[in-house]
Protein backbone atom coordinates (compact mmCIF):
# COMPACT_ATOMS: atom_id res chain seq x y z
CA UNK A 1 0.00 0.00 0.00
CA UNK A 2 1.08 3.73 -1.17
CA UNK A 3 2.84 5.76 1.80
CA UNK A 4 0.32 7.52 4.11
CA UNK A 5 -1.90 4.90 4.71
CA UNK A 6 -2.44 3.71 8.74
CA UNK A 7 -4.02 0.55 8.54
CA UNK A 8 -3.24 0.50 13.16
CA UNK A 9 -4.96 3.83 13.28
CA UNK A 10 -7.94 2.27 11.00
CA UNK A 11 -8.40 -0.66 12.94
CA UNK A 12 -8.36 1.52 16.24
CA UNK A 13 -10.95 3.91 15.26
CA UNK A 14 -13.10 0.52 14.76
CA UNK A 15 -12.16 -0.56 18.53
CA UNK A 16 -9.64 -3.18 17.42
CA UNK A 17 -6.65 -2.61 19.01
CA UNK A 18 -3.50 -3.63 16.99
CA UNK A 19 -0.68 -4.94 19.39
CA UNK A 20 2.39 -2.61 19.23
CA UNK A 21 5.09 -5.39 19.17
CA UNK A 22 3.24 -7.11 16.18
CA UNK A 23 5.04 -7.26 12.93
CA UNK A 24 3.43 -8.58 9.81
CA UNK A 25 0.59 -9.80 10.55
CA UNK A 26 -1.63 -8.80 14.33
CA UNK A 27 -3.70 -11.47 16.50
CA UNK A 28 -6.53 -10.45 17.56
CA UNK A 29 -9.82 -11.90 18.81
CA UNK A 30 -12.87 -12.34 16.74
CA UNK A 31 -14.54 -8.75 15.89
CA UNK A 32 -16.46 -10.33 12.67
CA UNK A 33 -18.74 -12.78 15.42
CA UNK A 34 -17.21 -12.90 18.61
CA UNK A 35 -20.34 -15.01 19.60
CA UNK A 36 -19.77 -17.40 17.32
CA UNK A 37 -16.40 -18.13 19.68
CA UNK A 38 -16.52 -20.36 22.94
CA UNK A 39 -15.73 -17.92 25.72
CA UNK A 40 -15.76 -14.81 23.01
CA UNK A 41 -13.15 -15.69 21.50
CA UNK A 42 -10.58 -15.09 24.59
CA UNK A 43 -7.42 -16.72 22.80
CA UNK A 44 -8.11 -14.74 19.67
CA UNK A 45 -7.77 -16.49 16.09
CA UNK A 46 -8.41 -13.24 14.05
CA UNK A 47 -5.11 -12.45 12.00
CA UNK A 48 -4.81 -8.65 10.72
CA UNK A 49 -2.22 -7.58 8.45
CA UNK A 50 -0.33 -4.15 9.29
CA UNK A 51 0.29 -3.68 5.67
CA UNK A 52 -3.08 -3.36 3.78
CA UNK A 53 -5.51 -4.20 6.44
CA UNK A 54 -7.24 -7.88 5.26
CA UNK A 55 -7.95 -10.30 7.80
CA UNK A 56 -8.89 -13.22 8.61
CA UNK A 57 -10.34 -15.33 11.63
CA UNK A 58 -8.96 -19.13 11.32
CA UNK A 59 -11.79 -20.37 13.62
CA UNK A 60 -15.07 -18.72 12.03
CA UNK A 61 -13.89 -18.56 8.72
CA UNK A 62 -15.09 -15.14 8.33
CA UNK A 63 -12.18 -12.35 6.14
CA UNK A 64 -11.88 -9.79 4.21
CA UNK A 65 -10.35 -6.30 3.78
CA UNK A 66 -10.34 -2.99 6.15
CA UNK A 67 -13.89 -2.36 4.06
CA UNK A 68 -15.69 -5.54 5.06
CA UNK A 69 -13.76 -5.26 8.56
CA UNK A 70 -15.90 -1.35 9.20
CA UNK A 71 -18.94 -3.30 7.72
CA UNK A 72 -18.01 -6.07 10.72
CA UNK A 73 -18.66 -3.72 13.23
CA UNK A 74 -21.40 -1.81 12.41
CA UNK A 75 -20.74 0.69 9.75
CA UNK A 76 -22.80 1.66 7.05
CA UNK A 77 -20.78 1.73 3.56
CA UNK A 78 -20.80 5.05 3.49
CA UNK A 79 -19.41 5.69 6.82
CA UNK A 80 -16.73 2.84 6.33
CA UNK A 81 -15.57 4.85 3.03
CA UNK A 82 -15.76 7.45 4.51
CA UNK A 83 -13.44 6.30 7.68
CA UNK A 84 -11.18 4.32 4.88
CA UNK A 85 -10.20 7.36 3.52
CA UNK A 86 -9.04 9.44 6.42
CA UNK A 87 -6.31 7.16 7.30
CA UNK A 88 -5.35 6.39 3.57
CA UNK A 89 -6.89 3.61 3.32
CA UNK A 90 -9.07 4.87 0.18
CA UNK A 91 -9.11 7.45 -1.95
CA UNK A 92 -11.30 10.23 -1.72
CA UNK A 93 -13.94 10.36 -4.93
CA UNK A 94 -12.76 13.00 -7.64
CA UNK A 95 -15.94 15.09 -7.53
CA UNK A 96 -15.51 15.80 -11.72
CA UNK A 97 -16.33 12.48 -12.08
CA UNK A 98 -20.14 12.26 -12.74
CA UNK A 99 -20.33 8.44 -13.72
CA UNK A 100 -18.42 7.19 -10.46
CA UNK A 101 -19.40 3.44 -10.08
CA UNK A 102 -19.53 1.57 -6.46
CA UNK A 103 -17.39 3.14 -3.59
CA UNK A 104 -15.55 0.47 -3.60
CA UNK A 105 -14.14 0.84 -6.97
CA UNK A 106 -11.87 3.40 -5.52
CA UNK A 107 -10.36 1.71 -2.80
CA UNK A 108 -6.45 0.93 -2.79
CA UNK A 109 -6.68 -2.19 -1.40
CA UNK A 110 -4.29 -5.52 -1.65
CA UNK A 111 -6.78 -6.88 0.52
CA UNK A 112 -8.74 -10.16 -1.44
CA UNK A 113 -10.33 -9.41 -4.33
CA UNK A 114 -13.87 -10.37 -3.76
CA UNK A 115 -17.08 -8.23 -3.43
CA UNK A 116 -17.23 -6.61 0.09
CA UNK A 117 -20.23 -8.24 1.83
CA UNK A 118 -23.69 -6.64 2.71
CA UNK A 119 -24.24 -5.30 6.38
CA UNK A 120 -25.32 -8.31 8.69
CA UNK A 121 -28.80 -8.58 9.54
CA UNK A 122 -29.72 -7.69 13.36
CA UNK A 123 -30.21 -11.07 14.94
CA UNK A 124 -32.10 -9.66 17.85
CA UNK A 125 -35.37 -8.19 18.17
CA UNK A 126 -38.03 -6.03 19.77
CA UNK A 127 -39.35 -9.14 21.99
CA UNK A 128 -36.13 -10.34 22.77
CA UNK A 129 -35.63 -6.24 24.13
CA UNK A 130 -39.05 -7.31 26.08
CA UNK A 131 -37.99 -10.46 27.60
CA UNK A 132 -34.47 -8.95 28.30
CA UNK A 133 -36.54 -6.06 30.14
CA UNK A 134 -38.83 -7.95 32.00
CA UNK A 135 -36.19 -10.47 33.24
CA UNK A 136 -34.09 -7.22 34.64
CA UNK A 137 -36.58 -5.75 36.52
CA UNK A 138 -38.05 -9.03 37.91
CA UNK A 139 -38.68 -8.86 41.81
CA UNK A 140 -35.67 -11.54 42.11
CA UNK A 141 -33.52 -8.77 41.03
CA UNK A 142 -34.12 -6.11 42.74
CA UNK A 143 -31.14 -6.42 44.87
CA UNK A 144 -29.13 -6.40 41.93
CA UNK A 145 -30.47 -3.58 40.92
CA UNK A 146 -29.61 -1.79 43.87
CA UNK A 147 -26.12 -2.97 43.83
CA UNK A 148 -26.21 -1.60 40.13
CA UNK A 149 -27.08 1.70 42.12
CA UNK A 150 -24.92 1.88 44.80
CA UNK A 151 -21.85 1.08 42.99
CA UNK A 152 -22.54 2.29 39.31
CA UNK A 153 -24.96 5.14 40.30
CA UNK A 154 -27.44 4.21 38.19
CA UNK A 155 -30.95 4.94 38.90
CA UNK A 156 -33.59 2.19 38.39
CA UNK A 157 -35.92 5.26 36.52
CA UNK A 158 -33.25 5.52 33.96
CA UNK A 159 -32.64 1.67 33.45
CA UNK A 160 -36.18 1.67 32.72
CA UNK A 161 -36.20 4.80 30.97
CA UNK A 162 -33.67 3.36 28.58
CA UNK A 163 -34.99 -0.27 28.11
CA UNK A 164 -31.72 -1.79 29.90
CA UNK A 165 -32.42 -5.81 29.80
CA UNK A 166 -30.77 -9.16 31.80
CA UNK A 167 -30.00 -11.52 28.92
CA UNK A 168 -29.08 -14.57 31.20
CA UNK A 169 -24.84 -13.45 31.08
CA UNK A 170 -24.98 -9.62 29.98
CA UNK A 171 -26.52 -6.07 30.53
CA UNK A 172 -28.57 -5.19 27.31
CA UNK A 173 -28.96 -1.73 26.08
CA UNK A 174 -31.08 -1.40 22.72
CA UNK A 175 -29.13 1.13 19.87
CA UNK A 176 -31.92 2.86 18.20
CA UNK A 177 -32.62 5.77 15.33
CA UNK A 178 -33.98 8.99 15.25
CA UNK A 179 -37.63 7.04 14.38
CA UNK A 180 -37.20 4.62 17.75
CA UNK A 181 -36.27 1.72 15.33
CA UNK A 182 -34.26 -0.86 16.69
CA UNK A 183 -30.95 -0.91 15.15
CA UNK A 184 -28.75 -2.81 17.53
CA UNK A 185 -27.66 -4.21 20.65
CA UNK A 186 -25.04 -3.67 23.26
CA UNK A 187 -24.34 -6.19 25.89
CA UNK A 188 -22.42 -4.72 28.53
CA UNK A 189 -21.10 -6.42 31.69
CA UNK A 190 -19.22 -3.68 34.42
CA UNK A 191 -16.09 -5.31 34.81
CA UNK A 192 -16.21 -7.76 32.17
CA UNK A 193 -13.31 -9.07 30.03
CA UNK A 194 -14.47 -7.77 27.52
CA UNK A 195 -16.64 -5.48 29.19
CA UNK A 196 -18.52 -4.41 25.79
CA UNK A 197 -19.94 -6.86 23.26
CA UNK A 198 -22.62 -6.29 20.62
CA UNK A 199 -25.68 -8.54 18.68
CA UNK A 200 -24.53 -9.67 15.69
CA UNK A 201 -25.63 -6.84 13.01
CA UNK A 202 -25.52 -4.38 15.27
CA UNK A 203 -25.01 -0.61 13.87
CA UNK A 204 -23.87 1.10 16.18
CA UNK A 205 -24.89 5.04 17.54
CA UNK A 206 -25.33 7.11 20.12
CA UNK A 207 -27.36 6.14 23.00
CA UNK A 208 -29.68 7.14 23.31
CA UNK A 209 -30.34 8.85 20.41
CA UNK A 210 -30.21 12.83 20.26
CA UNK A 211 -33.50 13.16 18.45
CA UNK A 212 -35.08 11.62 21.47
CA UNK A 213 -33.85 14.26 24.21
CA UNK A 214 -35.43 18.03 24.66
CA UNK A 215 -34.35 21.01 23.23
CA UNK A 216 -30.96 21.94 25.09
CA UNK A 217 -27.11 21.47 26.15
CA UNK A 218 -26.10 17.85 25.82
CA UNK A 219 -22.93 15.99 27.72
CA UNK A 220 -21.32 13.36 25.38
CA UNK A 221 -19.64 11.09 27.49
CA UNK A 222 -17.99 7.83 26.87
CA UNK A 223 -19.47 4.34 26.89
CA UNK A 224 -23.09 3.80 28.63
CA UNK A 225 -21.90 3.60 32.03
CA UNK A 226 -20.74 6.91 32.86
CA UNK A 227 -24.18 7.93 30.52
CA UNK A 228 -26.29 6.38 32.85
CA UNK A 229 -24.92 7.17 36.06
CA UNK A 230 -24.60 11.05 34.63
CA UNK A 231 -28.38 10.56 33.59
CA UNK A 232 -29.31 8.76 36.96
CA UNK A 233 -27.71 12.42 38.62
CA UNK A 234 -29.54 14.88 36.61
CA UNK A 235 -27.52 15.38 33.18
CA UNK A 236 -28.85 14.75 29.72
CA UNK A 237 -26.08 12.83 28.87
CA UNK A 238 -25.36 10.96 25.61
CA UNK A 239 -23.11 8.07 25.15
CA UNK A 240 -20.34 7.08 22.27
CA UNK A 241 -20.32 3.61 22.25
CA UNK A 242 -16.35 3.84 23.22
CA UNK A 243 -13.46 5.98 22.50
CA UNK A 244 -12.62 4.77 19.42
CA UNK A 245 -16.14 4.49 18.12
CA UNK A 246 -16.98 8.04 16.85
CA UNK A 247 -18.29 8.58 13.96
CA UNK A 248 -18.22 11.74 11.96
CA UNK A 249 -21.37 11.89 10.61
CA UNK A 250 -23.06 12.23 13.94
CA UNK A 251 -21.97 15.26 14.12
CA UNK A 252 -24.96 16.64 12.47
CA UNK A 253 -27.11 14.79 14.73
CA UNK A 254 -25.69 17.33 17.63
CA UNK A 255 -25.91 20.08 15.01
CA UNK A 256 -27.27 23.63 16.99
CA UNK A 257 -26.62 21.82 20.49
CA UNK A 258 -24.12 23.25 23.23
CA UNK A 259 -22.03 20.12 23.72
CA UNK A 260 -19.90 19.28 26.38
CA UNK A 261 -17.51 16.43 25.91
CA UNK A 262 -16.39 14.38 28.34
CA UNK A 263 -14.29 11.21 27.98
CA UNK A 264 -11.93 9.15 30.21
CA UNK A 265 -8.68 10.77 31.16
CA UNK A 266 -5.96 8.84 29.52
CA UNK A 267 -4.46 9.16 25.99
CA UNK A 268 -7.49 7.30 24.11
CA UNK A 269 -10.49 9.63 25.86
CA UNK A 270 -8.26 12.62 25.53
CA UNK A 271 -7.68 11.70 21.89
CA UNK A 272 -11.21 10.84 21.15
CA UNK A 273 -12.30 14.02 22.99
CA UNK A 274 -9.87 16.57 20.46
CA UNK A 275 -11.29 14.06 17.26
CA UNK A 276 -15.44 14.58 18.53
CA UNK A 277 -14.41 18.41 19.11
CA UNK A 278 -13.32 18.69 15.80
CA UNK A 279 -16.15 17.33 13.69
CA UNK A 280 -18.81 19.52 15.92
CA UNK A 281 -17.69 22.52 16.00
CA UNK A 282 -18.26 23.74 12.68
CA UNK A 283 -22.64 22.53 13.56
CA UNK A 284 -22.40 22.89 17.44
CA UNK A 285 -21.36 24.75 20.41
CA UNK A 286 -18.26 22.26 21.97
CA UNK A 287 -16.13 22.43 24.84
CA UNK A 288 -14.37 19.70 26.76
CA UNK A 289 -14.50 18.80 29.58
CA UNK A 290 -10.97 17.15 31.55
CA UNK A 291 -12.11 15.92 34.75
CA UNK A 292 -8.68 15.31 36.27
CA UNK A 293 -5.88 16.74 33.91
CA UNK A 294 -2.71 15.28 36.16
CA UNK A 295 -4.44 11.40 35.98
CA UNK A 296 -4.10 9.13 32.70
CA UNK A 297 -5.41 6.01 34.54
CA UNK A 298 -9.16 6.22 32.64
CA UNK A 299 -10.39 7.92 35.68
CA UNK A 300 -14.22 8.53 34.23
CA UNK A 301 -17.23 10.38 34.52
CA UNK A 302 -18.61 7.78 36.82
CA UNK A 303 -15.37 8.08 39.14
CA UNK A 304 -16.09 11.53 39.31
CA UNK A 305 -19.19 11.58 40.68
CA UNK A 306 -18.41 8.82 42.88
CA UNK A 307 -15.93 11.65 44.83
CA UNK A 308 -18.79 14.22 44.66
CA UNK A 309 -21.75 11.98 46.08
CA UNK A 310 -23.16 12.49 49.36
CA UNK A 311 -26.05 10.26 50.60
CA UNK A 312 -28.04 13.18 52.05
CA UNK A 313 -28.11 14.55 49.06
CA UNK A 314 -28.74 11.88 46.32
CA UNK A 315 -31.40 13.79 44.61
CA UNK A 316 -29.42 16.60 44.06
CA UNK A 317 -27.44 17.52 40.66
CA UNK A 318 -23.55 17.23 41.31
CA UNK A 319 -22.62 21.03 41.41
CA UNK A 320 -18.90 20.02 39.83
CA UNK A 321 -17.40 21.58 42.48
CA UNK A 322 -14.02 20.33 41.65
CA UNK A 323 -13.55 22.67 39.02
CA UNK A 324 -11.71 20.17 36.08
CA UNK A 325 -11.01 21.30 33.10
CA UNK A 326 -12.96 23.25 30.43
CA UNK A 327 -11.37 23.74 26.75
CA UNK A 328 -12.96 25.52 24.45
Amino acid sequence: MSDGSDVRGFYAALGVELPAWAGVNATVRCFADPAAHAHEDRRPSCSVSTEHGAWMCWSCGARGGPYDAALAVGHTPASAIELMTHYGLAEPRDPRRQDASLPAARLRLVAPSRRPSPPRQLTVAEADVERWQHALFAEHRRAWRQALATQRLWSERVMRELELGFDGARITIPIRNATGQLCGVLRYRPGGDPKMLTARGTRLGLIPHPASEPVGPLTLVEGPGDMLAARAHGSAAIAVPGDHAWQPRWAKLLAGRAVTIVMDCDRPGRAAAQRIAHDLKPVAEVRILDLAPGRSDGFDLTDWLRQQYQPRRATCTPSWSSRPTITR
